[in-house]
């Protein structure tokens, strides 16, 4: 009976590993996911103040960015590959990124970011282009994943049939 209740507790150690590994194969897109989070929250704090639909463009892209998050926790129980939400939120980003790009160089800098003085749109620009190569990067990324391409499913089914 104990080896049977051993044999058991290695089983449940071993999926254990697996369902980590799984879970793990999304983790840059959980920490960018993070940072797109966080710097939206910033953006409509600061932004808050100001009037018109400014305010409420980075509180729709923290919903977005909340929904892709609430996708990708669902990954620890679904070991599926398709990213309909993470796709579309890092879409949806990308989008965003280039629209404000286009506005700050048509001069509306600091009618978008209101917190900023025209020094400081320089820098915005900046973050903007950084954060559509973030975009373009994770939806590089989601298709090889949602096409069963990417390296880190390699090592997990080597690690799995490593089980056997």
């Amino acid at each position: 009976m104990p080896s049977q209740s051993k044999s058991t507790h290695n089983q449940n150690r071993q999926e254990l590993s697996l369902t980590s590994m799984y879970f793990n194969r999304y983790l840059l897109i959980r920490y960018t996911t993070a940072v797109f989070f966080f710097a939206n929250l910033y953006w409509f704090i600061l932004s808050f103040s100001s009037g018109g639909f400014i305010k409420w463009w980075p509180m729709i892209l923290l919903i977005v960015t909340t929904a892709v998050a609430i996708e990708q926790v669902s990954k620890y129980w679904r070991r599926d590959h398709k990213l309909p939400v993470t796709k579309t939120g890092y879409l949806v980003q990308l989008i965003s990124n280039f629209v404000a790009l286009v506005l700050i160089v048509m001069g509306y800098g600091t009618k978008i970011f209101p917190f900023f003085g025209p020094k400081g749109v320089s820098l915005m620009t900046t973050v903007l282009l950084i954060g559509m190569g973030g975009c373009f990067y994770i939806l590089a990324r989601v298709h090889l994943i949602e096409t069963d391409r990417d390296r880190y499913l390699k090592q997990i089914q080597r690690f799995a049939q490593s089980l056997q």
